[in-house]
């Protein structure tokens, strides 16, 4: 939701909020008592490249308050805006919003000295020398902790010393992965993940028993010149067998024996001998249920169960099977547990697999604020749900949704959908094995839209049907299938205005009657984890076409074709194109309050053949809460071009190319508020002349014609989704005449060249 002007009483909320941070900002030491001081900042400075200082920033025991964008200490200020009388509940207020002053503490500071020089140690640097310079400034202290690492120990050599053969063979079997090698600092970090690695080997293979207390390293540094030869070993099991007594044996593998399925209408009916004793029986193949609710189908179950009797025991094996029995979201409660059975010749293992039932069926109604190219507008959603329809995690919904979408601008637009979609927990493939349905996450997707939407120039009606694959791998890549989706676009009205106005260009095509018959294909990694603190990274591609089976059947059949030699299904004109996109976001965190995030958005559509431009469906637009948030949504572009803001003249803000370049800087506030600062650049292209020149593209001009924006936003975020709001500025606007392209000049309207957008989930 966007709009592009702003009243003044609004835009003066806006300043009177940043004036607010800014003030708050200079009132830091308004409690900080006589004689002490304010810890304001703190930096560490390593002199080697292989340490970095925010890695070190755990081991300081004294931080200072945190900060906006890292330098405005904006909790701190709400605090200082407070007065001591606790008893008026604006001050009990702004100190619960906002941070006590952090005191500077001297024995801290020690303690910090000590800690960063056992970080170095650990990480090879045994003769490290951590000092500490502290500068004082009204009432704030600076504090910088030098790191003088010395020569790092290296490892010399490293080898495994395990006597157990089968152990042996399976670590060694998995060397070429290990994460300490000959040459690297001798890190005790990097060495306590190859204990991890190991045992997580070890466990995934048999060893039940084994934990990571029996990796145990030897390292020897008595060579000289800062080498150390390292050797890691198995210590064998010991098993209490009296008073101070126990009995050395080797590892041993276990397997599995039998696999206990239980449904029942309580978790604790599991150990009730009346209730288990009395449960009915369903089976398939080697899947039994026992039950005394219909739960689940025995088949269903079979898919998403990586257990088998006889099998070796293996820790990632019910880590997948409880993630895959999760992902049908049918369970209340679920438990796979285990039970040692056997003898110390044969270890084995009974499983226990305990399913409550959940909630599996609901009504949804929400109203929603909704903007289209720039008005605003109300619509109302109503959806049902069943997530188990058929017992085997099967999900059905059916939507309505009605709008009118622009309620307080020029344009009518209504619109009227309804959705249906029927979703399968497995891929339905002839031609897949069990085992790629067993170790993938898989669903298949049949679906059906409709939808009418009437507006003052045209109304269309566009119905669709379509169906769809998704699965995700081992290595956690999403994949998205769109094997059929075919849709037919029908415009019963247009009026003579808009007829005359699109007559003369290629833009007429596009607001024809048409099919879309297309093929699409998306792929998407992240290995960004909740609540982590580390870099990461997310990468998209997709791909589609339209329109090539029907054109190949066409010209075998010598089918009709119209005016404007395109062929025709039915008397009606069908898209024949294809499209790519790529989309990269790089999230760069600073501290557990700052992030900075780089994303970079590319696509093209290139019509062929039976099409001489892209369907309206398929075409960019430029502007928006996604895009270059300066503009509201599809006013930007395409090029240059200069919109005359009439109620047609939108129609020719869309291209076939489009570059989204941001830069967003992320930065908590209090509670599940945050603030951002952005930077925006991008536009939107054609690759033909469509009544509008200035647009195409053009390799020595586009450069020219990129837009910029730039604005600070507000987002309540609360992890499972997110609610934003931001204020864009226009920084460089390519559709002005040139010398007035760059908004900083005499005369600038702020409140004509800005845009607010409301938006759920962040923009990249």
């Amino acid at each position: 939701m966007s709009f592009c002007k702003m009243s003044k009483k609004k835009l003066y909320i806006l300043l009177t909020v940043l004036c607010v941070l800014i003030f708050s900002s200079c009132q830091t030491t308004k409690y900080v008592p006589d004689g002490k001081y304010l810890l304001y900042k703190v930096k560490v400075v390593p002199d080697t490249k292989d340490i970095k200082a925010y890695d070190a920033q755990p081991y300081i025991r004294q931080l200072p308050n945190p900060k906006l964008f890292d330098a405005i200490p904006f909790n701190l200020g709400m605090y200082s805006l407070s007065s001591p009388d606790t008893a008026l509940w604006i001050n009990r207020f702004l100190r619960k919003i906002g941070d006590a002053p952090v005191i500077y503490d001297s024995t801290l500071t020690i303690s910090s000295e000590i800690e960063l020089k056992k970080y170095m140690e650990n990480k090879g640097y045994c003769n490290a020398v951590v000092t500490s310079d502290v500068k004082y400034k009204k009432k704030k202290a600076y504090v910088t902790y030098n790191i003088m690492s010395g020569e790092p120990y290296k490892i010399n050599t490293f080898r495994y010393g395990i006597t157990d053969d089968s152990i042996r063979k399976l670590v060694l079997s998995d060397s070429v992965h290990t994460l300490v090698k000959p040459g690297n600092n001798f890190d005790i970090d990097v060495l306590e993940s190859e204990r991890v690695r190991v045992t997580k080997i070890l466990k995934n293979n048999g060893y039940y028993e084994f934990s990571k207390d029996f990796v145990a390293v030897i390292a020897d540094s008595t060579i000289g010149n800062h080498l150390v030869d390292v050797m890691m070993y198995i210590k064998p099991m010991k098993r209490i067998v009296g008073k101070d007594q126990y009995k050395v044996e080797p590892h041993s593998e276990y397997t599995i024996r039998n696999i206990y399925y239980l449904a029942l209408e309580d978790y604790t009916q599991a150990l009730d001998t009346s209730v288990t004793s009395h449960l009915k029986q369903k089976s398939y193949k080697d899947i039994t249920i026992h039950s005394n609710v219909n739960l689940i189908r025995p088949r269903a179950l079979y898919r998403k169960t990586l257990l088998d009797p006889g099998m070796v025991y293996s820790d990632s094996i019910m880590d997948k099977t409880y993630a895959k029995l999760s992902s049908l979201h049918i369970f209340k409660y679920l438990n796979i547990t285990t039970d040692y059975v056997g003898d110390s010749a044969n270890k084995q293992l009974d499983c226990y697999v305990v399913m409550t039932p959940d909630k599996v069926q609901s009504i949804s109604a929400q109203i929603e604020g909704t903007n289209n190219e720039g008005d605003f507008g109300i619509a109302g959603k109503l959806t049902y749900a069943h997530g188990n329809i058929f017992r085997g995690g099967e999900v059905f919904k059916f939507s309505v949704r009605g709008g009118n979408e622009s309620l307080i601008g020029k344009r009518s637009i209504w619109d009227i959908a309804t959705e249906a979609s029927f979703e399968l927990p497995i891929l339905l493939c002839p031609f897949l094995k069990r085992d790629f349905l067993r170790n993938n996450n898989t669903t298949t997707e049949v679906y059906a839209n409709f939808s009418y939407q009437i507006r003052a120039d045209y109304s269309r009606i566009i119905a669709g049907t379509g169906i769809r694959y998704k699965w995700n791998d081992k290595k956690m890549i999403n994949h998205q299938l769109d094997l059929f989706d075919f849709n037919y676009v029908y415009l019963p009205y247009m009026s003579d205005t808009l007829k005359k106005t699109i007559n003369n260009s290629l833009l007429k095509y596009s607001y024809e009657d048409h099919l879309i018959m297309r093929i699409g294909y998306t792929i998407a990694y992240s290995n960004q984890r909740s609540n982590s603190l580390q870099n990461s990274y997310s990468i998209r591609g997709a791909v589609e076409t339209s329109g090539n089976l029907l054109y190949g059947i066409s010209v075998a059949a010598n089918a009709n074709k119209n005016s404007n030699d395109s062929y025709l299904v039915g008397k009606i004109p069908f898209a024949q194109y294809v499209k790519a996109d790529f989309d990269f976001a790089f999230r760069h965190v600073v501290d557990s309050k700052n992030m900075v995030v780089y994303h970079i958005g590319l696509g093209a559509g290139i019509p062929y053949l039976n099409s001489n431009i892209l369907p309206f469906e398929k075409r960019y637009y430029g502007g928006g809460a996604n895009s270059v948030r300066g503009w509201s949504a599809r006013s930007l572009g395409p090029g240059n071009y200069t919109s005359r803001g009439s109620n047609i003249d939108y129609m020719k803000q869309s291209g076939d190319i489009n570059l989204n370049l941001n830069i967003e800087y992320r930065t908590k506030l209090v509670w599940k508020l945050e603030l951002a600062a952005f930077l925006d650049a991008g536009n939107i292209w054609t690759l033909n002349d469509e009544g509008t020149a200035e647009g195409q593209f053009k390799f020595n001009r586009f450069y020219k014609q990129i837009a910029l924006g730039y604005g600070i936003g507000l987002r309540l975020n609360f992890d499972f989704f997110v609610v934003r709001l931001d204020w864009g500025l226009k920084a460089f606007d390519p559709s002005r005449p040139s010398g007035k392209q760059w908004r900083f000049v005499p005369g600038w309207k702020i409140t004509e060249d800005t845009a607010l957008h409301f938006a759920v989930g962040f923009p990249f």
